[in-house]
């Protein structure tokens, strides 16, 4: 499998796309304080730069944050010292002992091409149920199927970088293709880098069917709690249920 977030697109991740984890960071710590039973230990699924991380290990946690990118979990390890770092795929391993699991910005849609990402996930679902205890958390996002359009080119840059994505949307296969284009400042120079990230699409109701099928009562929401998402994604709060 071709690794996701290489040195260059690590380094743009960190630098300036962290406000999603920043933003939904507050509603995450506040949902898993509250939680019954008590919230000792966390998974963070497909961690990133580490910014979610952080704020559960400075609210208390136990983190072991998890992700398939060895740059952006060197970020990470920076940001969060005091966690427990794994680099895998969460499909790929066994879910540590936990109370809680959070995938934020969409990781569990990430699939080499090819795969059964639909099974993939409803295993995943299977493996947390296993895991959680009764009133344990489950929480994540996803982008749905559906309406508008998420073709197309968006540019962005910074003072030593510079990021182009050029995104397709195959509706048949439900699969989103995001060819990215990457420009790092290195001396006077700039090194360009090539990534191509392929996103599954998903049903909110059919994911409904299969949590509720797992053991979990499910809550969506277009946000984590002020922190609107982008167009066609939705928020998963789901809690394991006692018994079944």
């Amino acid at each position: 499998m071709t690794p996701l977030y290489q040195r260059d697109l690590a380094y743009i991740q960190a630098a300036a796309f962290g406000a999603l984890a920043s933003g939904a960071a507050v509603e995450i710590v506040r949902r898993l304080g509250v939680a019954t039973p008590r919230v000792r230990r966390v998974v963070d699924v497909g961690c990133g730069a580490g910014l979610l991380t952080k704020a559960l290990v400075e609210a208390g946690f136990e983190v072991t944050a998890i992700d398939r990118s060895a740059e952006l979990l060197e970020i990470a390890r920076a940001a969060a010292p005091r966690a427990r770092f794994l680099h895998a795929s969460i499909y790929d391993i066994e879910i540590p002992p936990c109370e809680a699991i959070v995938a934020l910005g969409e990781v569990l849609t990430y699939h080499p091409e090819g795969a059964d990402g639909d099974r993939r996930i409803h295993r995943f679902f299977e493996s947390a149920s296993a895991v959680l205890p009764g009133g344990g958390i489950l929480i994540f996002d996803i982008i749905e199927c559906g309406e508008p359009s998420l073709a197309g080119r968006v540019w962005s840059s910074g003072e030593d970088w510079a990021v182009l994505v050029d995104a397709t949307e195959d509706v048949a296969s439900r699969t989103l293709i995001r060819k990215i284009e990457t420009f790092r400042g290195v001396g006077e120079l700039y090194r360009r880098g090539h990534e191509v990230h392929r996103v599954r699409l998903l049903d909110t109701r059919t994911l409904c069917d299969q949590l509720h099928s797992c053991g979990f009562q499910v809550e969506t929401a277009p946000a984590y709690g002020i922190e609107t998402l982008a167009v066609r994604r939705r928020a998963f709060f789901s809690t394991r249920m006692v018994s079944r």
